[in-house]
């Protein structure tokens, strides 16, 4: 309830300001304090449609903030009525309803190209860590978790990545095992630098594992997060999302089976992301949780080859193994 009461606010604001018969002009001081904006225990970088930087500041002791940034932090879609002066937000999301009335291709897997068992440190020597983790291995499946608690936020998590470069149309399996009731689990893929760059290219901003490094930066990638745990709503109703970046769009929706850590199965859950040029599909346990149908424009030009790198949330410790990377099938 509080996500839509804020939306509604500044859509009121947004709406009795454009009722003016003629347009008016004011001097206003502002002033810039370094305001900085945390939804949900993650700050955002406020940025305009070209991707510049976009400062709050505060006139007359009210803080404003722009639209967009707060609007997409939200999980909305902003767009601007140029007749009617009037900005427009709605939900950015692809509903269950669209996605039916799309031809629903079917994917195979075909030539076996990466595996890797994630049982020793040998598998991982030539990984890349971004952020502070204790990577170990008691039961032969690597065990990951943070070597900072929550009281560090963002700084205390971290992304792993497989160091191998993967081309597009793929299929990617995994398992993972929850060790822990909260936190959150992440998979990147297709994750690559801007302007050509290499995700590991030294130009690009450093990354240390805070969520607004990967989301909205200068990188793009394709993001699954599941065993969503970590805020109350999380836990009330599960849910595994997926999201296109740079942008934060939030493009997938669909229910996470996965219980809380107490209840786990004595199997690890079978994870699988089928990532083809214009479709995202998730699986766990063979169960397809949501559909992604790309166009290459809504939500930026089609995300190809790239990498690929688990990222936990504190205070998440779980344990995965025998990563496996396919061909789609001709």
């Amino acid at each position: 309830m509080k996500k839509q009461l804020i939306l509604i606010s500044t859509a009121i604001i947004i709406t009795t300001g454009t009722v003016c018969a003629a347009p008016i002009t004011k001097m206003l001081e502002a002033h810039y304090n370094d305001i900085k904006i945390e939804v949900n225990g993650d700050l955002i970088e406020p940025k305009d449609e070209d991707g510049n930087v976009v400062d709050p500041f505060i006139v007359d002791g009210t803080t404003y903030l722009p639209v967009r940034a707060i609007a997409e932090a939200f999980d909305k879609k902003v767009s601007w009525h140029e007749n009617s002066s009037t900005v427009i937000i709605e939900d950015d999301i692809q509903s269950a309803d669209n996605i039916t009335h799309v031809e629903k291709k079917i994917y195979e897997k075909g030539e076996f190209i990466y595996e890797n068992s994630l049982s020793s440190e040998s598998d991982v020597a030539d990984w890349v860590m971004e952020g502070q983790a204790k990577v170990t291995f008691p039961n032969g499946r690597m065990h990951m978790e943070s070597v900072l608690d929550q009281s560090a936020g963002q700084a205390a998590n971290f992304v792993y990545w497989c160091p191998q470069k993967f081309e597009d149309n793929i299929v990617i399996e995994w398992e993972f095992t929850p060790l822990s009731d909260e936190g959150l689990a992440i998979m990147f893929f297709g994750a690559n630098g801007q302007d050509g760059r290499d995700l590991f290219d030294n130009s690009l901003t450093k990354r240390t594992g805070e969520y607004r490094q990967y989301h909205s930066s200068d990188i793009n990638a394709f993001h699954v997060s599941y065993y969503r745990r970590s805020e109350p709503s999380e836990r009330e109703l599960n849910v595994a999302n997926l999201r296109k970046s740079a942008g934060f769009h939030m493009v997938a929706q669909g229910a996470d089976p996965i219980p809380t850590a107490k209840y786990k199965g004595l199997d690890p859950y079978k994870i699988k992301i089928i990532k083809a040029t214009d479709c995202v599909l998730f699986y766990v346990n063979d169960l397809e949780i949501f559909r992604f149908n790309d166009d290459g424009s809504t939500y930026g030009d089609y995300i190809k080859e790239g990498y690929i790198g688990f990222r936990q949330k504190v205070p998440l410790e779980a344990e995965y193994a025998n990563l496996k990377v396919y061909k789609i099938a001709q």
